[in-house]
């Protein structure tokens, strides 16, 4: 039987490609790539300081830009978890151009995988996510004012954020036509909807304290900034890996998958996810090997005691 992706699936598919191509070459011929693939592809403390291409930097954002598809993802999780709720509450479907809408993105042959239940609990977790991620970016965080990043990582931000609500909206009672109205009742209620928020809730905290001791590196006792350079963190999951809040990250999308099984445009984000962050953390990892001397030996670069 012919496999047929949908918009949303190819576009996530390339993205996947890309970066897991890109990321391996530069783990294992960089000196011999162009500066332009290079330099495009590092941003931050592994950013290419050498060979730089000129065209390339033209580019370039300041990496303070993040805060903007963080804005842009709590407006579209709001819009998406407001209309979960909306149909919930006067039990009916979603408007035609709704239907429409993910009919584009998800494929015209969707299926309804997701109870209202179910998808009110992911819809509201992502909510919860972007929220908190605007919060840091916009109050905690502290971005280095020479610090860029390529055009390409900012886009990608917001068709990731784009794409993580429709995903979830895509195969959703009420969302589906034809399909029954959305509606809760106890009776949606399982294990899974238990394992997913357990796992969310204890991935969200933990990236949460990961990203304040970073921040504190940057800050004297005060909470007043004394300095912009990349320092090693201690403390928290810092002790096993060096990117705890990436590790965090890939739990986050990984931990809705049981509340949203059978939804396949959720596994491609999730598979962007593991795939992009396992590529930055790698990087991030060899840096502070290579930057500090004294950097603990036991530390992974994202899984504990494996990689």
């Amino acid at each position: 039987m012919l496999l047929v992706l949908s918009h949303m699936e190819m576009l996530f598919l390339s993205m996947i490609g890309a970066v897991t191509i890109v990321g391996c070459l530069i783990g294992v011929v960089e000196p011999h790539l162009p500066a332009f693939i290079t330099q495009s592809f590092r941003y931050g403390k592994h950013s290419l300081k050498d060979r730089r291409n000129n065209l390339v930097a033209l580019l370039e954002v300041p990496k303070s830009s993040f805060r903007h598809f963080y804005v842009f993802s709590v407006v579209w999780s709001s819009l998406g978890l407001g209309l979960v709720l909306w149909l919930c509450l006067a039990a009916r479907s979603a408007p035609d151009f709704v239907i429409t809408f993910l009919d584009f993105f998800c494929g015209k042959r969707r299926m309804e995988k997701s109870t209202s239940l179910e998808t009110l609990v992911a819809i509201t977790c992502v909510f919860a996510q972007c929220f908190r991620r605007f919060y840091e970016t916009h109050f905690l965080q502290i971005f280095s004012r020479t610090s860029r990043i390529n055009i390409a990582h900012y886009l990608i931000g917001y068709i990731h954020y784009f794409g993580a609500v429709v995903a979830i909206l895509g195969h959703a009672e009420g969302f589906v036509a034809p399909s029954s109205p959305a509606k809760l009742s106890t009776d949606q209620l399982s294990w899974r909807i238990f394992l997913s928020a357990g796992l969310f809730a204890f991935s969200w905290w933990h990236q949460w304290k990961s990203n304040v001791i970073l921040a504190q590196l940057r800050m004297n006792p005060q909470g007043q900034v004394i300095t912009e350079k990349h320092l090693m963190p201690t403390g928290g999951f810092f002790e096993l890996v060096s990117s705890p809040h990436m590790l965090f990250e890939c739990l986050i999308y990984l931990s809705l998958i049981p509340v949203l099984a059978g939804n396949t445009p959720w596994l491609f984000v999730v598979a962007w996810v593991v795939s992009n962050q396992a590529q930055v953390a790698h990087l991030t990892h060899i840096w502070y090997r290579d930057t500090f001397s004294n950097y603990p030996k036991c530390r992974r670069a994202l899984i504990p005691w494996l990689f």
